[in-house]
């Protein structure tokens, strides 16, 4: 089952300032425990703003 935060993310990553230098190993999504907020979701990874 994927969330619409996957999407999200990787939005952020493709079209955003930033690329992750180190694979994502563990994504987690808070909102399985809660539905009703909006809350951080944890990367294991590095992001670095990327060069222009």
């Amino acid at each position: 089952m994927q969330f619409k935060e996957d999407k999200i993310f990787e939005k952020i990553i493709k079209n955003g300032k930033y690329i992750l230098i180190y694979p994502v190993l563990s994504v987690f999504l808070y909102k399985k425990r809660n539905f009703e907020k909006n809350l951080p979701i944890n990367l294991v990874g590095t992001i670095v703003k990327k060069k222009f």
